[in-house]
């Protein structure tokens, strides 16, 4: 028996969509006697039409190519005459869920077309890579659609690892809005108690700082200078808390020797 997933699913036809570029799931639909196809309920699209613009849209996003390499539409197991496939083909359709999301702030994230532009884009995502998440849904798009199908008391961390910069926004060929669903998530986490009690101390003293620029720019050059003694090329090993939990298992980068605003004087000065 070979299983796969299912990256769309033609209503008007029965059509199952594979879409790869190795080829490793052309083999596993086509040499075991029994191909099983797990499909969440999203993947459907309406008709063949929808699908070839779902499909261009699908590879120029993930990779930036015109087409996948391999692109199988299955609809059904073995016919007579055919020279290879599956004897019996079976799909099985997941909620796990999904259903519940509809009508929910966070329903448009089944819009998601699992592309993964919004990965390759996000410097959260960058740094850390995917097994960090702790789940099979990765970077911002992980972060927001985890906690809505398995619930924010265990998942309230993933919401949290976002730097809000809008770029998956930018990216989503579907311009799911990501940030503002994040956002939703960690308000939610923190009216269910699940947010670290620090934050809201921390915050206060933040928004104190960030409304006097001078003192400011004076915690900001202090900050500066203490991070750079504290580098090893460039690179922080050990950080005290609240950033030792980073540092456990990776290098904190040091900040930058000028910040945006000194750097833009220096460069117009430079063009002058």
């Amino acid at each position: 028996m070979g299983i796969t997933g299912v990256n769309y699913a033609v209503a008007e036809t029965g059509t199952v969509v594979l879409v790869e570029n190795e080829g490793n799931i052309r083999l596993t639909n086509s040499l075991p006697r029994v191909h099983v196809a797990l499909m969440g309920m999203e993947r459907l699209v309406p008709s063949t039409a929808d699908l070839a613009v779902m499909l261009r849209v699908l590879a120029r996003s993930a990779t930036g190519q015109k087409l996948s390499v391999y692109t199988d539409l299955i609809t059904g197991p073995r016919r007579s005459g055919d020279l290879d496939g599956p004897q019996e083909m079976h799909i099985v359709i997941l909620d796990n869920g999904r259903s519940r999301l509809r009508g929910t702030d966070t329903e448009e994230i089944l819009l998601c077309i699992r592309c993964g532009a919004c990965l390759n884009a996000c410097p959260v995502y960058r740094e850390i890579g995917g097994h960090a998440y702790g789940s099979v849904y990765s970077g911002p798009i992980g972060a927001v659609l985890t906690p809505a199908l398995r619930g924010i008391a265990e998942w309230h961390d993933l919401p949290e690892a976002s730097s809000l910069c809008g770029a998956c926004r930018e990216v989503c060929p579907v311009r799911i809005d990501i940030p503002r669903m994040l956002l939703s998530a960690r308000a939610q986490s923190f009216e269910q108690g699940y947010s670290p009690k620090w934050t809201v101390p921390l915050l206060k003293v933040y928004g104190f700082a960030a409304t006097r620029p001078r003192l400011f720019r004076l915690a900001a050059s202090i900050a500066r200078s203490t991070s750079r003694a504290m580098a090893q090329g460039g690179w922080i090993s050990r950080a005290p808390w609240p950033l030792s939990g980073w540092t456990k298992s990776r290098l904190l980068p040091a900040l930058a020797p000028r910040t945006f605003t000194e750097e833009l004087a220096l460069m117009r000065r430079r063009r002058s």
